[in-house]
């Protein structure tokens, strides 16, 4: 019998629990807004980083390191690209987007905006790519 009862709790109650203790997709952070980190692909540190996603927000980040990747900020939407300015010793870099028309909007989730940085000795342009996480 207890052979029997053992059998019952391995096959029933085990997967039950295992299964119970599995994350949903809406459930945690960034269930009903976005979250956006940046990731600094570049050899130089931003000073800061401003993000505006097309009226879904902005945000700033500061002190992100050569290779470093910040927190997720929230932000209400985002789209596969936004409003960034970069600040790195001084210079001033920006990405300035014509209109989101045609555009999918993201209202949940985690992304990261990742920027790289091309110049050898000065910042001359940013070069930018979006990654869901």
């Amino acid at each position: 019998m207890n052979k029997l009862k053992n059998s019952f709790i391995a096959l029933f109650l085990l997967p039950g629990l295992f299964l119970s203790s599995c994350s949903k997709d809406n459930e945690g952070p960034f269930a009903n807004e976005a979250g956006i980190r940046i990731e600094n692909l570049s050899a130089y540190t931003f000073d800061e980083v401003l993000v505006e996603t097309g009226g879904g927000g902005e945000q700033e980040y500061f002190g992100v390191a050569a290779g470093g990747v910040t927190e997720y900020k929230p932000f209400e939407y985002t789209y596969r690209y936004a409003f960034i300015r970069t600040v790195i010793a001084g210079d001033t870099l920006t990405l300035q987007p014509v209109d989101y028309f045609g555009e999918q909007q993201f209202a949940s989730g985690k992304f990261t905006f990742r920027i790289d940085i091309v110049g050898e000795t000065t910042p001359l342009y940013m070069v930018f790519e979006f990654k869901e996480d």
